[in-house]
Formats: structure tokens, C-alpha cells, sequence
């Protein structure tokens, strides 16, 4: 979250998302430019500040202005949890979706706040998304009387609640943090970072129970060629650095990587560079498996499972993030990541990444260049670029994946549409799966409970240790595919406690 705060004005938002304002992060003639491309109206004095947004789909380009007189009467009024109220406005403007939202800032002056959408998209679900980010954002505005009184250290730190609740036992407690988050999420509906956290840890149990309110798939015209992974295996295997981004919240974004790693351990990639990997990697690299304190979205079973197949093949796993909180994030991953894997003084590396939304994107972006850009520049090696993300459907899960194919489709080398479902065990192309059926016990039925199965040498290494499967169990019976070895299987209640456990032997 970036909270913009101007103390002379006396006014302070909180933006959810990666947001930079003013000269020192992006020049004013270039948000101008966009503005003007666009045709949208760019104020023309009293210019406060701007900026750069990108939410969870759209990038915006945002510009204030003190405005006198303005004319509200085709504007909602509303206000935030402080009581502080704006008007609030969202236009159609050909293929462009505006916010405007108007504080005011005395009588006869208001803080005008225009907000552009640069890509729309499925056009109704981008109206839906603008109002919500409005609210959301806004929610959390103060200004005037409301400024002064306003006392940070009294609002509400989900993160830190739900880490609480997801350590508090010692180990990785999935139910609890989602539990709680649900409820924050009663008493405040407008915190999108709550709602954020809370479908970040239901993801974690299966992809199927938060996705309701997802925007539909993109509208897409276009061939559309259902393949195989071992056709996306041919078209990556020539290239040295290969780039996949997926959704945080689409578990299956990491389960076509697992699929590949294989088959592109064979064409010579020997490095796994992971956004989402905090700097665990000595541990992770010689015990083969992460843990909670690996990373965030380490904690999802498939991205656990990724990384174990990738140490289990001998590939080297990596974190690149910028850990510094530097003003330039992306350059700072992309210096990272040409840094640790040595790309330009080892002729045999071969590096595969998996990088968060738009990082991979190759295309005009204007004042904020991607990581991708940022390593093809430094680098002087193009990266292969592949998105799971812009064609992405939640609801659709019948185990395909296609490939889409559209002129005016320009940001990255392949895009995919991930139809995979991920409720599945893959670790290392899995050549000897079992199929084990699992009852539920007698004490678990009728009780909210989670099922971990674990590697049971890894659970008694480390109990820490993140499960190689995850689930809220809707069945009285759960059929999984399991390699040769030894697992422990746990039923664990809301608050952690252990319903029932078992050691399974697949021969």
C-alpha cells in the first residue's frame, strides 16, 4: 500500500497497489502525453500531483488539481470510514474508463482527482472494478479536521493479524488466517487489501472457493489451439531466459511451470528464478522444500511443489525481488536477476522465471518499464515471454491449455489460456503415480477442517514445512495420485488442532 500524504493541504489517501507519485518516479509531461493520446481533458494549472497506479488488472495514470467552482451535479457523493466526503464520477470515454473524484478542499475550491484506465478490457466487469477501487481507495481518505485527528497506529493491520494467526501454533495454520480475514471483512467491507489477503489464503486451499467475484475472462477474437505441454516445451527450449507471469491468486499459473520443468531440464535450463521467494534460498536449495518463512506465496502447496521439483532435477532456485524497497522495483529484479544467475558470464545457463502480472510485459509501457524490459536492456538477452494471466478464467478448469493468437496481441511472445486444475500432486513429472483413496474419519465428519498431507521425512525434519497438498475437504472420499514413498496425512480443525493423522506408504 502507498499512502499519499500532503501535509500543506492536509490531505491523506491510502493507495492498495503499487502506486508512485511526482517528478522523482515519472515526469509530468509524460502522464500528460497519455492523457492527450487518449483524448481525455488534462488540467491545465494548479497541478498538485501525479502519478502512476497499477492495480490488480488495469494501469492507471493519475492526475490532481485544484479546481474552483467546479460543477458536482453529475457526481455521487460519498465518504470514507473517516468521515471525510468526495464526490465521485466514472465516465466512458470511447475505450477509456475515467474517475474523477472531487474533495472539497474549501467553499469554493475542490482537489480534483482524474484517474485514467489505459486498458479496458471486458468493459462492463472494468466499470465494476473502477467503482471498486474508488470505494476502496477512498474509504481510507482524510482531510481538514479529519487529517489532524486521524491516528495511524489505530487502524487495522490485517497482514499481521492474519501472520499471527497462520504461526501462531508453530506451524502452517491455513484455516485460521482465512477465518479471520472473513470476518475483519464483516465489520469492513470496503478494505480491498483485506479482501486481497483473505482470497490469497483461500487460494492456498484450493482455487475453487474464492473466485466468485472475479471479473469474467477477457473477450477474446482471435485462433485459440488447445496444446500440449510438451508443445509449449518446443517453442521454449531454443531460447537461454524464458519468462512466465501468473495471477497470485491462480494456483494453476504455477502448476504449467512444474509441468515443464522436465522436459526443460533436458533442453539445459538449470535455473528457477521465483518472485515470490524471500531470501531462503541456501536452506531451500539444500533441503529441497520451502517452509513458512520462505515467502508468501511459497505457502500454496504448488508453488511448494514447484520448487521441489526443481530441486529434485538439480536446478538452482533463486529469489530476484527487490528486498531493499528501492524506488525502481523492476530494475532492481531485473539487475537482481541478471546478478545471481550469472546470465552474461556463464555461456550454460539457461534461467526459467516466474514473475507477478505485468513484470514480463515487452511492449510500449511508457514511463514504467517492466522487469522484462529492464533485463533485455542490461542483458542484451530477449527473454521468451510467456502470459497465463491476460486470458486467465477462474470458473473454467477442463484440464487443457491454449494457446491464443491475435495480431494485436504484442506485450509478450505466447499467450496461454490455463484451463489446468490445480487440486493435484506434482512433484518431479511424477513417472510413478499411485492413486490412494482417503475417507473421512468419523470425528472430522461434520467439522470445517483442512487436509495437509505431507513428505513425511520433510514433516519431521521441519514442521514448518509447507504440505505437498492442501484442501478443505467438501467429500467423504478424496482420490489423489501419490509417487512411491512415505506421507503423513493430517486432519486439522479451525484452530489448528490435529481431528486425525496417518502415515501412508505408497509401494
Amino acid at each position: 500500500m502507498n499512502q499519499l500524504t500532503n501535509d500543506s493541504l492536509g490531505v491523506k489517501i491510502a493507495f492498495y497497489g503499487n502506486a508512485n507519485f511526482g517528478s522523482k518516479y515519472i515526469d509530468l509531461k509524460d502522464v500528460k502525453s497519455v492523457f492527450r493520446k487518449r483524448q481525455v481533458k488534462f488540467p491545465s494549472k494548479n497541478i498538485i500531483f501525479w502519478g502512476t497506479y497499477e492495480s490488480s488488472t488495469n494501469p492507471m495514470y493519475v492526475v490532481g488539481s485544484l479546481e474552483a467552482f467546479l460543477d458536482i451535479s453529475r457526481f455521487t457523493l460519498d465518504s470514507s470510514m473517516h468521515g471525510s466526503i468526495y464526490y465521485r464520477n466514472i465516465q466512458l470515454n470511447k475505450n477509456n474508463i475515467i474517475t474523477r473524484i472531487a474533495i472539497p478542499y474549501t467553499k469554493d475550491l475542490f482537489l480534483l482527482i482524474n484517474e485514467i484506465w489505459t486498458e479496458t478490457g471486458h468493459r462492463n466487469e472494468n466499470i465494476k472494478e473502477a467503482l471498486n477501487h474508488v470505494k476502496t481507495t477512498y474509504s481510507s481518505l482524510t482531510y481538514g479536521a479529519n487529517f489532524s485527528k486521524e491516528d495511524p497506529d489505530e487502524e487495522i493491520n490485517y497482514f499481521d493479524i492474519a501472520e499471527s494467526a497462520f504461526k501462531d501454533k508453530g506451524y502452517a495454520n491455513y484455516l485460521s488466517p482465512r477465518d479471520t480475514l472473513q470476518k475483519l471483512l464483516v465489520q469492513n467491507k470496503t478494505s480491498q487489501y483485506a479482501s486481497e489477503l483473505f482470497k490469497s489464503y483461500s487460494s492456498f486451499l484450493g482455487e475453487s472457493v474464492q473466485y466468485d467475484s472475479l471479473p469474467e475472462q477477457e473477450q477474446f477474437t482471435g485462433k485459440k489451439t488447445a496444446v500440449s505441454i510438451d508443445d509449449i516445451a518446443e517453442k521454449i527450449k531454443r531460447h537461454r531466459v524464458v519468462m512466465f507471469n501468473e495471477n497470485h491468486l491462480l494456483p494453476r499459473c504455477r502448476l504449467v511451470v512444474n509441468l515443464l520443468l522436465p522436459k526443460l531440464y533436458k533442453e539445459g535450463f538449470n535455473v528457477l528464478a521465483l518472485e515470490g521467494l524471500s531470501e531462503d534460498e541456501e536452506r531451500i536449495n539444500k533441503l529441497g522444500f520451502p517452509n513458512i518463512e520462505s515467502g508468501f506465496y511459497t505457502r500454496d502447496p504448488n508453488m511448494a511443489n514447484l520448487i521441489r521439483t526443481a530441486t529434485k532435477l538439480g536446478l538452482k532456485v533463486i529469489s530476484y525481488e527487490d528486498f531493499e524497497d528501492t524506488e525502481e522495483r523492476d530494475l532492481s529484479q531485473a539487475r537482481n536477476l541478471i546478478r545471481k544467475t550469472e546470465i552474461n558470464t556463464k555461456s550454460d545457463t539457461k534461467v526459467i522465471v516466474l514473475a507477478g502480472g505485468g513484470h514480463i510485459d515487452e511492449g510500449d509501457i511508457g514511463a514504467n518499464k517492466s522487469m522484462a524490459h529492464y533485463f533485455k536492456k542490461l542483458s542484451k538477452i530477449d527473454p521468451y515471454t510467456v502470459n497465463q494471466v491476460k486470458f486467465s478464467s477462474a470458473q473454467e478448469t477442463n484440464d487443457s491449455i491454449y494457446i491464443m493468437e491475435n495480431t494485436r496481441l504484442y506485450d509478450n511472445d505466447l499467450y496461454l489460456s490455463n484451463c489446468l486444475n490445480s487440486d493435484q500432486i506434482v512433484i518431479g513429472g511424477n513417472e510413478f503415480n499411485r492413486k490412494y483413496n482417503i475417507a473421512k474419519t468419523n470425528l472430522a465428519k461434520g467439522t470445517a477442517y483442512a487436509i495437509y498431507i505431507y513428505h513425511d521425512k520433510e514433516f519431521q525434519l521441519d514442521s514448518t514445512a509447507i504440505p505437498i497438498y492442501l484442501s478443505l475437504s467438501k467429500k467423504d472420499t478424496i482420490q489423489l495420485n501419490l509417487s512411491k514413498g512415505t506421507y503423513r496425512y493430517l486432519e486439522r480443525d479451525q484452530d489448528g488442532g490435529i481431528i486425525h493423522q496417518e502415515i501412508i506408504e505408497i509401494e
